[in-house]
C-alpha cells in the first residue's frame, strides 16, 4: 500500500484488526476507512474511494465488494474494538450503552427497507414515519477526565431491525411517487421487469422470482424484536469476556422481559439500568409457603405481597429523599433521590430490581424513575450510570451530520447491514485515537481558537476529526524540507482552513 495520509499511529490501530480479516480484506478494510476519514461533503462508496487518494489502487468493483461479497464477520470486528477500548479505560466494571437509530433511505430495490417511525419528524405527539433502516447499536462508554468531564459512547456492535408493520418495494416513497404521478396524467401502471430482475442459469437469461416478503411485511415468526436482537448482543460480550462485568445502559424501550430476563437467565456478569415508570408494580419477596402439616409441599409462591408504586410510595415517605450533588452531563447537579427495593414481576420474575425516585428540589422538572437490577448500587450512582445514555446521541448526530451515515447508496442485502455500522466504526476508531494520541497533537495542529468557542467543555468530533486529518496532511505536505518557507506555510494555513470548514 502507498503511503497514506494518516499518522502512524492511527495505522498502528488499524492493525489491531488483522485477526478477522485476510490480508487482501485488511487492506481494503485500511482504505475505506481512511477515505472515511478524509471524506469532505457526502460519504458515498464513490466519495471514499476518491478521498483515499493514492492508496485505493485496486480496481473501484474491489472496495464495493468489500460490503456486498467479502467474507468478514462484523461481530469479530466489534469484539476486537471493545478490546481495544477494555485496555484504554482498565475498569473492572465496563459501561455499554444501548439504543437504535433510524438511516433514512430512497430508492425502489434498497433490500430490507420498510417504513418506521421517525421521532424527529413527530409533531403535537402524531407519530411521523420514514422509509429506510434501523439499527439496534450497543456502544461502550469512555471517559477521560484529563480532557473532559462528559464520555463520549463508541458503538462497536451492531443488528438490523426489521418492521411488522409495513415494509418491501410497495412502500417505498421512490415507488409510490412513480404511482401518484402516472395516475395523475391518465397513464396506466406498468407491468414492466428491470434487468436487475434477471439473472444467467446455463448461459440463458431467466427471470428471477419475486424475493420472499418482498411486496409486504414481514410475519412475525420470522423476524426479530429489538428486544431479542439487544439481547443477542449482550449475551455475545457476556459469553466472550466471563471474567469482565458490563453494565448495560437502556432507554425505557428496553426494560422489557425479551432482554432482561432472557439476559440475566444465562449470564451473571451483566446488570441492567433503565427508565422506570410511576406506575410499576412491584411485590416483596415471597415468603415460605406452609401447609396445615407444617411443610413446604406444593408449588413455591413467585411473589410476595404487593408494594405501592414508585409514585404512591414517594407521597407516603417524603423523609426518605435525601439531598446529594451528581455529576450528570459535566455540571454538578443538586437532586433529592430515594430508593425502593422490588420484584418486577411481569419484567424479570424471582429477582430483587431497584426503583430510584429524583426529584428537582426547584420543583422545575417533573420527577422520574429509573430502574436497576444491581440493588447493591446507590442511588447516586444509579443516576449517574444512566447519565451515560445521552453521548450515544451525539454519537449518532455526529456520524450523521460528519461521516454521511446515510449516504451511501448500497442496495444489496449484505451491504446494507455493513455500510452502516461501518461510519458508526469510522466514528469510534476516530474518537479513540483522539483520546489515546491525537489530544497530545491537538494544541499544536489546531488553530487559534474562535472568540465563541474560549471555553468549550470537551473536544467536539470535529475538533477530533480535524487533528486526525491535519496530521496526516501534516506527514504528507509539510514535513518534506522546502526551500520556499512562504509556500509552506501558505500551503498550512489552507489545509487548516479547509480541515475546519469540513
Amino acid at each position: 500500500m502507498p503511503d497514506a495520509f494518516i499518522p502512524a499511529t492511527f495505522l498502528a490501530l488499524l492493525s489491531e484488526f488483522y485477526p478477522v480479516f485476510t490480508s487482501p480484506t485488511l487492506e481494503n478494510f485500511k482504505v475505506l476507512i481512511i477515505g472515511g476519514i478524509h471524506a469532505i461533503g457526502k460519504h458515498r462508496i464513490s466519495d471514499i474511494i476518491k478521498a483515499a487518494g493514492p492508496i485505493a489502487h485496486k480496481h473501484y468493483c474491489t472496495y464495493y465488494r468489500f460490503f456486498s461479497h467479502a467474507r468478514w464477520d462484523l461481530d469479530a470486528v466489534g469484539l476486537v474494538l471493545l478490546d481495544l477500548v477494555c485496555r484504554f479505560i482498565k475498569e473492572d466494571t465496563v459501561e455499554c450503552v444501548l439504543d437504535d437509530t433510524l438511516a433514512r433511505r430512497t430508492g425502489k430495490k434498497v433490500a430490507l427497507a420498510t417504513m418506521h417511525a421517525d421521532p424527529l419528524l413527530k409533531q403535537k405527539g402524531k407519530p411521523f414515519c420514514s422509509y429506510g433502516h434501523v439499527f439496534v447499536v450497543l456502544a461502550v462508554h469512555i471517559k477521560s477526565l484529563s480532557i473532559a468531564r462528559v464520555g463520549w459512547a463508541l458503538p462497536f456492535m451492531f443488528r438490523l431491525f426489521e418492521s411488522s408493520k409495513m415494509g418491501g418495494q410497495k412502500d417505498s416513497p421512490h415507488q409510490k411517487r412513480r404511482e401518484y404521478w402516472r395516475r395523475k396524467v391518465g397513464k396506466q401502471k406498468r407491468n414492466r421487469r428491470r434487468m436487475t430482475d434477471r439473472k444467467v442459469e446455463n448461459n440463458k437469461i431467466v427471470e428471477c422470482q419475486d424475493a420472499q416478503y418482498d411486496n409486504g411485511p414481514l410475519p412475525d415468526n420470522v423476524r426479530q424484536t429489538k428486544l431479542q436482537l439487544a439481547a443477542a448482543m449482550v449475551l455475545k460480550i457476556a459469553e466472550h469476556y466471563p471474567n469482565r462485568k458490563f453494565r448495560i445502559v437502556a432507554d425505557h424501550a428496553y426494560k422489557g422481559k425479551a432482554l432482561l430476563h432472557t439476559v440475566l437467565e444465562k449470564v451473571d456478569n451483566v446488570s441492567f439500568i433503565s427508565r422506570g415508570d410511576g406506575d410499576a408494580a412491584l411485590y416483596k419477596l415471597p415468603e415460605k409457603k406452609t401447609n396445615k402439616r407444617g411443610d413446604n409441599r406444593g408449588r413455591p409462591r413467585a411473589k410476595g405481597q404487593r408494594l405501592p408504586t414508585p409514585e404512591k410510595w414517594a407521597e407516603k415517605h417524603p423523609e426518605r429523599f435525601v439531598d446529594v450533588t451528581v455529576d450528570i452531563y459535566g455540571h454538578d447537579v443538586k437532586l433529592q433521590v430515594a430508593h425502593l427495593d422490588g420484584i418486577a414481576y411481569r419484567t424479570l420474575p424471582g429477582r430483587l430490581v431497584r426503583y430510584v425516585i429524583v426529584k428537582d428540589p426547584n420543583g422545575i422538572y417533573e420527577d422520574q424513575y429509573l430502574m436497576s437490577t444491581d440493588i447493591e448500587m446507590t442511588a447516586e450512582q444509579i443516576v449517574v450510570a444512566y447519565s451515560y445514555r445521552w453521548p450515544l446521541e451525539l454519537t449518532f448526530k455526529e456520524a450523521k451530520q460528519k461521516l454521511g451515515l446515510q449516504d451511501p447508496q448500497t442496495q444489496l442485502p449484505l451491504s446494507v447491514r455493513r455500510t452502516v455500522p461501518f461510519s458508526l466504526l469510522i466514528y469510534s476508531l476516530v474518537v479513540l485515537w483522539y483520546l489515546k494520541y491525537g489530544h497530545k497533537l491537538a494544541s499544536k495542529l489546531s488553530p487559534k481558537s474562535d472568540p465563541w468557542y474560549t471555553k468549550k467543555p470537551r473536544p467536539s468530533f470535529s475538533d477530533m476529526l480535524a487533528t486526525l486529518r491535519r496530521a496526516g496532511w501534516r506527514k504528507v505536505f509539510l514535513d518534506p524540507a522546502s526551500d520556499n518557507m512562504l509556500r509552506s506555510k501558505i500551503l498550512e494555513d489552507y489545509l487548516t482552513k479547509i480541515v475546519a470548514a469540513a
